[in-house]
């Protein structure tokens, strides 16, 4: 058993130089067809305008030049291990070298579509600290098997039994069926979709044609107020129905699991993705809550993660995107011991400070009701229906502001559309700010910012309106005096 032991620690598999699997020409090319598609697009309107042949002639040579491409690309893609580094090489005509120390790597991100599935492989995505929006490294096709050795390799794990993770002080939580459907019914996601839908009709209505659109139309019209109505209903309702099952698709298995020095979290049907959190990558840790969420007591659990996450429409990872408010202590205590949430109670925002809230929310809208006034005075209750809905959503955002300091840890709480509470250490604040316009000194309120490290190593800001100025000084204070506040 020694022996066995022995021989998984001096092993490296990827001593050599390795490709990546032959579906990595597929995922290239499909990869160039994305990078050049309004160029091709253009292409393919021109010659189309001159003849048949011509459009022929250009995709086929197109696609020939892709495919020799593709092929040329994959042949000349290497990657081993070799004096802890990563060493790369790729390129047809120019040959490019990398080289990255092991120690330099942070996290390994696997996913999974429904093509890699099918071959067994996975995407490996590889970051650094240096790493901007994209990965270090993108090796886009490996076996399972293989990336799963690569993954223990750079970060140095030493396992046995076949190289198959053991568990057994380790936590886990999955997140059941019941609530993901509970959290596809609350994401909010039809009015994402609505606008989406929106926005590509708008792009395409030229290519609509003209006699099929006014006809559309017309019969739209005529068939009375009662289907109008219907339709919008049973559109929404199907739109609903796709949020639904997006969310159950995108989550679908979630996973996360606590290790010895990062969070694994797995997750996805169609996609599967598996993304690494190392506890000294994470920044703060936030709790958001939608006003759809707010009745029923359910908040989504994410992490503001130097390096950003593995998802370009989910800018920060998502811990558990479903949990009870009395079940987030539980989930804190076991797996971000160092973000418990605290006993003490948040210090709230000024009273002075709700009129500059009340009034934010609410000057597009009132603005808005004087034309209508004048011209359409019967459809004036529509803004003065959204006034009082945006004097509702100003009290709210008044009502849950507030911040909390606990030793070198502060809390802040604020509200757009949904409450947000983040969670963050001193050492963690790249900078803090503070604000007072003319009307503010007079009101004796100021407003504060604190700035983390983020996506892509950019920052992210966090800020806390019309606060007492005494407590704005008070965090900064906090802040700023290092002799009380000593980094670990």
């Amino acid at each position: 058993m020694m022996c066995n032991e022995q021989e998984l620690r001096n092993e490296n598999p990827f001593s050599k130089p390795q490709r990546l699997h032959p579906a990595a020409m597929y995922f290239n090319l499909i990869k160039v067809i994305k990078e050049t598609i309004f160029g091709l697009g253009i292409g393919l309107i021109f010659t189309l305008k001159e003849s048949l042949f011509y459009f022929l002639l250009f995709i086929s040579i197109f696609l020939i030049l892709l495919i020799i491409s593709s092929i040329l690309s994959w042949l000349r893609f290497t990657y081993r291990i070799e004096e802890n580094e990563l060493r790369i090489e790729q390129g047809i005509f120019i040959r490019k070298k990398r080289y990255i120390s092991l120690n330099r790597i942070h996290k390994i991100d696997l996913t999974a579509n429904v093509i890699h599935r099918i071959f067994k492989l996975v995407k490996v995505q590889i970051d650094t600290a240096s790493s901007g929006d994209g990965a270090e490294v993108s090796l886009s096709a490996i076996k399972t098997e293989d990336a799963v050795r690569l993954r223990k390799v750079l970060k140095r794990q030493e396992t046995l039994q076949n190289i198959v993770e053991t568990d057994e002080s380790n936590s886990m939580k999955k997140i059941s069926w019941i609530r993901l459907f509970i959290a596809g019914t609350t994401s909010g996601s039809v009015g994402i979709i609505l606008v989406a839908l929106l926005a590509g009709f708008t792009q395409i209505e030229e290519l609509i044609p003209k006699k099929l659109y006014n006809t559309t139309y017309t019969w739209i019209i005529d068939q009375g107020i009662i289907i109008i109505v219907g339709l919008i209903i049973f559109m929404l309702l199907l739109l609903w129905l796709f949020g639904i099952a997006g969310t159950m698709i995108k989550y679908g298995n979630f996973t996360i699991e606590k290790r010895a020095a990062e969070l694994f979290v797995k997750r996805g049907l169609l996609e599967t993705k598996e993304l690494t959190i190392p506890f000294d990558r994470i920044q703060a840790i936030g709790i958001e809550q939608s006003l759809i969420r707010q009745p029923i007591k359910f908040v989504r659990i994410f992490a503001v993660v130097a390096g950003g996450s593995f998802d370009k429409m989910e800018p920060f990872p998502v811990l558990f995107p479903l949990i009870h408010e009395k079940e987030v202590e539980q989930f804190l205590r076991e797996y971000l011991p160092d973000y418990q949430q605290q006993k003490t109670e948040l210090i709230p925002l000024s009273k002075r400070g709700r009129k500059f809230y009340l009034f934010n929310t609410t000057i597009l809208f009132v603005l808005a009701l004087i034309p209508v006034l004048y011209f359409f005075p019967s459809f004036s209750w529509i803004p003065l229906c959204f006034i009082i809905l945006s004097l509702a959503l100003g009290w709210m955002q008044h009502k849950d502001g507030g911040y909390m300091i606990d030793g070198k840890r502060i809390t802040l709480q604020h509200r757009n559309l949904n409450k947000v509470t983040i969670m963050t250490y001193h050492r963690r604040i790249q900078s803090l700010q503070k604000r007072q316009h003319k009307i503010q000194m007079y009101q004796r309120i100021a407003s504060t910012k604190i700035s983390l490290i983020g996506m892509g190593g950019l920052g992210t800001h966090y800020s806390l309106k019309h606060v007492e100025e005494e407590d704005a000084n008070k965090i900064a204070d906090w802040y700023s005096y290092r002799k009380q506040v000593e980094e670990d």
